[in-house]
């Protein structure tokens, strides 16, 4: 609609001029649009329309036989007829689209700062009809500031640039009939008015490239094009062409950065320089690319949807999560999509974000109940959440779907020997209760033994690490019960332990299962020799032979693994070798008195 009402409003102002016949001379074909300068503060606004006021008055003056700088009654009638006041300061999309339906060759934008006394503004001249005239300069005045010194000073300096311009066009034409010294001979003269004036050093290079010299001949007239103006889309985009045929993949990146500064709006050109980050494997650079694009753009899903590629092929996981986040914001029907639930599960487990991770572990479950793959990540996420009752139950819904998965079954015996903690506080309050005391290592020890058959799977399991994996849970259970107190219930888990770590050959010494087995061998002596009465009672009451055997035997074991286990605790593991040693000097009363001789 806005770009209809300019079209209506050029009309307008087209069909009221009367028509005349004037042997006048010949006006200039070149149009400029002067147009006020956007301001740091916003008191300053009709300071800056003063200004450039006064600048498009004097440079219609100046320059009246060179350019066509549009009157203000022209700019007012076209600004009327789409709603905008006369005086009225336009971003620069405004003003582009202003410059284009005007059908003017150049326009000016630019910014007006006061500090003090001095008024300093940079002004850019924007070409979109080769008019030559594309730079960026600055002007500051000061003693005084007034619109009138400022203004006039901005007109000066665009009537040297409109100067220096033309010889800029006589350059080009020269260039095209291939007349290539005097096209130098044009760039010179406009160089020795504006030397650092674009048009000319950008003709200069297209010059050397038909006569073909060097490419660093070339990308040093275009980078002199560039110091005349910072943004100048044209010099940066060759720069960036001509480092590319050098084989400098990452100095033509940078050109078309400098070329996106001064096209802030142009996605393509951003989509492009991401992709060549990426193919560099520069991803937080190209993020942020693509980051500054969608802030000026939200709405652009093309950028969005790159972005999400370029974090996910990065691993930048903070991003790739809020991505995913994002688009189930934006669309809960993602919610429902496997693939996006898996990656969205996979960076916030790498991120342990627990929020993000309950999130989507449930979204997944609530629509594929059927998975045990997003039941266990459930499960994960009450674990790491510390909810632990809740991760068993999640486990175990993994497992229901799946009972031949040794890993899941682990994942349960996990939650639970893990999960279960004993209360030393209520145990301490309970000593001089021992009946109380006995139901609660009991209801710990319950909880504890429940995480065997979960645990048998992987200890008949072909694959060492899930015994490996096994073994470490064992002795968290059996070390966790001996040091609860409850030594006839740790005395099992650990005698098994021991077993399932047993050395496989001499030379089995080192490595995790060594370490294991340290550990087990000393909480088994100390859960050996405190469980003990109850075995040797039974014993003397039976007078079997072969529950005295068994004790021997027992005796034995524990002692070597005391021994073995000594360096985790040296003076309790002494202690209990020499609780050993009284009950090995009864052995032999024991045997005569039951006269065996199976031992």
């Amino acid at each position: 609609m806005r770009l209809l009402r300019w079209v209506v409003g050029l009309v307008c102002i087209a069909t009221a001029a009367p028509a005349q016949v004037s042997y006048q001379q010949q006006q200039p074909t070149e149009k400029l649009l002067v147009l006020p300068l956007m301001v740091k503060s916003p008191g300053d606004s009709a300071f800056s329309i003063a200004v450039m006021d006064v600048a498009r008055e004097k440079l219609g003056q100046m320059a009246r036989y060179k350019v066509q700088v549009i009157p203000k009654p022209k700019l007012c009638e076209a600004l009327k007829a789409s709603d905008y006041a006369c005086d009225v300061l336009l971003d620069e999309t405004q003003a582009n689209q202003l410059g284009r339906f005007l059908s003017v060759n150049a326009y000016t934008t630019g910014t007006l700062e006061r500090s003090g006394g001095t008024i300093t503004t940079t002004v850019r001249v924007r070409d979109i009809g080769s008019s030559g005239l594309a730079a960026l300069f600055s002007v500051s005045v000061s003693n005084p500031g007034t619109a009138a010194s400022v203004g006039e000073a901005i007109a000066q300096r665009l009537n040297s640039l409109i100067r220096a311009a033309e010889q800029a066009r006589e350059c080009d034409e020269q260039r095209k009939k291939s007349q290539f010294p005097k096209a130098l001979d044009a760039a010179r003269k406009a160089l020795a008015t504006e030397p650092n004036l674009p048009a000319a050093h950008i003709c200069v290079a297209t010059v050397y490239e038909a006569q073909h010299l060097p490419l660093d001949s070339l990308v040093a007239a275009y980078q002199r094009a560039a110091k005349g103006d910072s943004l100048n889309a044209t010099a940066w985009e060759n720069i960036a062409h001509l480092y590319q045929q050098k084989g400098d993949t990452l100095k033509a990146i940078d050109a078309l950065i400098h070329e996106l500064a001064g096209e802030p709006h142009n996605t393509q050109l951003r989509l492009g320089i991401a992709e060549l980050l990426r193919q560099q494997k520069r991803y937080p650079q190209a993020k942020g690319i693509l980051d500054d694009g969608l802030a000026k753009n939200p709405n652009e899903q093309r950028l969005a949807e790159f972005r999400q590629r370029i974090c996910i092929e990065g691993e930048l996981w903070r991003c790739v999560l809020d991505g995913f986040v994002e688009q189930v914001k934006n669309d809960p029907s993602k919610a429902g999509d496997s693939t996006v639930l898996k990656a969205a599960l996979g960076a916030a487990q790498q991120l342990s974000d627990t929020q993000q991770l309950l999130f989507f572990s449930h979204a997944a479950v609530a629509h594929f109940p059927k998975s045990a793959a997003f039941w266990k990540a459930l499960g994960s996420a009450y674990d790491l959440k510390g909810q632990k009752d809740s991760s068993v139950w999640a486990y175990k819904q993994s497992l229901k779907l799946d009972p031949t998965d040794v890993k899941g079954s682990l994942l349960v015996a996990r939650a639970i020997v893990e999960g279960t903690t004993y209360d030393t506080a209520q145990a301490n309050r309970l000593k001089s209760d021992t009946a109380a005391l006995r139901a609660l290592r009991s209801a710990f020890a319950d909880r504890i033994d429940s995480a065997k058959a979960y645990l048998a799977p992987a200890v008949s399991s072909s694959d060492s690490t899930d015994r490996l994996s096994a073994a470490v849970f064992m002795l968290t259970a059996g070390s966790k019960l001996a040091q609860a107190g409850a030594y006839d219930r740790a005395y099992p888990w650990l005698d098994q332990l021991l077993q399932l770590v047993a050395p496989r050959t001499p030379a089995d010494t080192v490595g995790p299962r060594q370490q294991i087995r340290l550990q087990a061998s000393f909480w088994y002596g100390v859960s050996s020799v405190a469980s003990l009465s109850g075995p040797w009672t039974a014993m003397t009451k039976t007078k079997s032979c072969s529950d005295a055997k068994a004790i021997s035997d027992r005796l034995a074991r524990t002692k070597d693994a005391l021994a073995f286990g000594a360096r985790v605790h040296l003076p309790t593991a002494n202690t209990m070798l020499q609780n050993v040693a009284k009950f090995e000097a009864v052995m032999p009363q024991v045997k005569k008195q039951f006269k065996c001789k199976n031992f």
